[in-house]
């Protein structure tokens, strides 16, 4: 099949992994429809085996999980290689297949609030609320059909300190570029810094609070105004044309070293909050820049005022054209996009230094791609609503690797081959940051809607951190990811087929996947559980339950056709008390794409991964059982009688023994996801919060904390 044809923007990837390759024996034969990768893929295991007291798969069940996963790995390596000699698809590269219905920030001041987390005033951050609406869809008969869900949000809107910059980063340092585009330099990481000022710009003029500005620094590029005797010499020259002088005061500041520029969103109890996009570049290697003027020179106000949004992404474009740079305008706006992300998780964004080359001729061309540059300006507020919700960001890019039918015990198997065994093949340890790059044209191929923020998320050096939480098992979730992105990250994402009962020879039994997903339901059945959460890992829980032992509000959608949470909206709250309803661009919701995720392709056998020990480490799966677990017993039902899963090492309660230990670090951003052993609270507007296991969690920088008190104001 032509990959052309399976990666449109507007079309999720069938499922089929394709055809096993001849090279790998497998223990049983793959079905009419490819491989497949979930339980059916095993052994044939009794329901009592299924049900029994070992969650642990056998040896031979991890090596029969191994094989298959490397068979399907191998082909999307085999075909993210080519991409990566040839040139990316354009699609690839264009930003606007991820907005969906990623709603816009308001063009009036949000209602916002000022969040110090942890123990340190200095961790304090601006924030603007908001809240998704769902609606319990399918079943007309059912009484929780079109039942309300709202879920509260806080989106980022300052922060205390920008995000540190450097010129270390090792991937993209070539710029692949699109099929037939110019390869012969890599402005990237300069344009992403002049997005970083655009952004932050349009932020202040669509949502300045009391005190915010936008000032130029002292600092700048060398050679602006033809300055001479400079003690410290440039290490690049960069040529921004003949432009006017407002034009080249922006570039010395964009191109200065540390901050060369300062958005203030907010001042308020002596506080300052700067943009989210805001950056520092730390590193000795400075930048100059040459130009000559376009109009008569002016030392008057005009060098000293900051250019507006607008105008800035005029500069931007003018420089793009001059240089051709053609894709790496759209490319370097996704590098931008994950800034605060990693100013959340307090990773330095390391971007590659830019290639050096010859003054462009003025006629260059002039061609940037086929999209079109004013609905990119249009579109910016969308952009910004993605970025400033960092918790998206990382739900979305960790959700690449996530694969329906995939259960918790059989994660580490599943992720074994592309985080352990593409690392060391050989035409991707020859150069230094190979892995990163590959590893997003695979998420890209698997995920097309997010493919431009995966290259950006790499270009920006996010990746190890985005692998160090896929590797745990149990990475970031937000339930928003996929009603934005249309890009399913975990088995709640799925409304699952068949009936809910089923009857075999142990009697009335339903998928403990399906107990989960409607134990999230609004119910209509009044008990102490709660659920106003999703589970704390993505992967699908093992096996099946007895119906009898389910909670009545299982029970009542024993026979019910399927239900699922289809996404209405997302409202804002403004600052003058009225709330603000976007429904996204995309009118379809994101419910009714097609499930399957996994792209099908043929194999031609020019790659084989290199098979690393199967004997693998087995805690991304455990920790991603107990979590998944854990999401039912600390949520009020408690172990249910009769399952001697629920004993089982992985998956016992706290009180009942040792439980595995998470690899998060202390930066890690989790929603849902509550840990008895870090609770803190969080000062909202001068009031403490303490916190209960049945509300809102959130992870700060320093730990999880618990805004119960805000989240009672939303559902007022």
């Amino acid at each position: 099949m032509d990959l052309n044809q399976t990666l449109s923007a507007d079309d999720e990837i069938p499922s089929d992994p394709g055809r096993v390759p001849d090279h790998l024996s497998l223990p049983f034969a793959p079905d009419d429809d490819g491989l497949n990768l979930g339980e059916s893929s095993l052994p044939q295991a009794s329901e009592a085996q299924y049900d029994g007291e070992r969650l642990q798969p056998s040896k031979q069940q991890l090596e029969a999980a191994t094989i298959n996963a490397r068979a399907y790995w191998c082909r999307v390596v085999e075909k993210a290689l080519s991409h990566h000699r040839n040139g990316l698809l354009p699609q690839q590269v264009n930003p606007s297949n991820i907005l969906g219905k990623v709603p816009a920030i308001p063009n009036q001041p949000g209602s916002s609030r000022m969040l110090f987390v942890g123990d340190s005033p200095g961790k304090s951050a601006l924030f603007i609320e908001a809240h998704s609406t769902y609606r319990v869809a399918e079943d007309e008969g059912c009484t929780a059909s079109d039942r309300i869900k709202s879920i509260p949000a806080l989106l980022q809107l300052g922060v205390p300190s920008p995000t540190p910059v450097n010129w270390n980063g090792t991937s993209f340092r070539h710029w692949v570029g699109i099929e037939g585009e110019s390869r012969t330099r890599n402005y990237i990481s300069i344009l992403a810094l002049g997005w970083s000022y655009i952004l932050s710009v349009r932020l202040l003029e669509m949502q300045g609070q009391e005190g915010a500005e936008i000032t130029y620094t002292q600092s700048t590029a060398i050679g602006y105004k033809r300055k001479t005797g400079d003690r410290i010499a440039a290490t690049m020259t960069v040529d921004i044309g003949r432009i006017e002088e407002d034009a080249a005061r922006w570039w010395a500041a964009i191109l200065a070293p540390g901050q060369g520029w300062q958005a203030i969103v907010s001042r308020s109890d002596h506080m300052v909050y700067l943009s989210p996009w805001s950056v520092c570049v730390q590193d000795d290697r400075r930048f100059g820049i040459e130009w000559s003027a376009a109009g008569s020179s002016s030392q008057g106000s005009i060098v000293s005022t900051p250019v507006s949004s607008n105008k800035a992404l005029g500069i931007l474009t003018g420089f793009c054209m001059l240089h051709d740079l053609g894709s790496q305008c759209f490319a370097a706006l996704a590098t931008t996009l994950t800034f605060p992300t990693h100013n959340h998780y307090g990773t330095i964004a390391t971007l590659p230094f830019p290639t050096s080359v010859r003054r462009q001729a003025e006629n260059a061309p002039a061609n940037l791609t086929t999209h079109d540059l004013a609905k990119l300006s249009e579109e910016l507020p969308r952009y910004m609503a993605l970025s400033c919700n960092y918790s998206v960001i990382m739900s979305s890019l960790c959700g690449a690797f996530w694969q329906p039918e995939i259960p918790c015990n059989l994660v580490s198997p599943w992720l074994h081959p592309i985080t352990n065994e593409l690392p060391i093949v050989e035409e991707v340890i020859e150069f230094e940051g190979h892995y990163h790059e590959i590893l997003a044209v695979v998420c890209a191929i698997r995920r097309p809607k997010l493919s431009t923020l995966w290259l950006g998320a790499v270009i920006s050096g996010l990746a190890p951190k985005i692998l160090d939480l896929v590797k745990t098992g149990a990475p970031p979730l937000d339930r928003n990811a996929f009603a934005w992105t249309g890009c399913p990250q975990s088995f709640m994402d799925l409304a699952g087929s068949g009936a809910y009962s089923q009857t075999d020879a142990c009697g009335e039994r339903i998928r403990r996947a399906d107990v989960w997903r409607l134990l999230y339901l609004p119910t209509v059945v009044d008990d102490d559980l709660h659920y106003e959460n999703h589970p704390f890992a993505p992967w699908e829980p093992f096996g099946k339950t007895s119906m009898e032992n389910s909670a009545a509000r299982i029970r009542i959608h024993r026979f019910c056709s399927r239900h699922h949470l289809e996404y209405q909206h997302w409202t804002w709250r403004l600052e003058n008390g009225s709330t603000l309803v976007d429904q996204g661009l995309e009118m379809s919701p994101a419910q009714t794409l097609s499930q399957k995720v996994s792209p099908r392709f043929e194999m031609t056998q020019n790659v084989k991964l290199p098979a690393a020990e199967v004997s693998l480490d087995q805690e991304a799966s455990r920790t991603a059982s107990w979590e998944v677990f854990q999401w039912v017993t600390s949520n009020g039902e408690g172990v249910p009688p009769n399952e001697p899963i629920y004993k089982d090492e992985w998956v016992r309660d706290e009180s009942d023994g040792e439980v595995p230990s998470r690899q998060h670090d202390t930066t890690e951003s989790i929603i849902g996801r509550p840990n008895s052993s870090t609770v803190s609270c969080v000062t909202i507007d001068g009031d403490e919060a303490v916190s209960p296991k049945t509300a809102l969690w959130i992870t700060s920088p320093a730990r999880q904390v618990n805004i119960e008190n805000w989240l009672k104001d939303v559902s007022s």
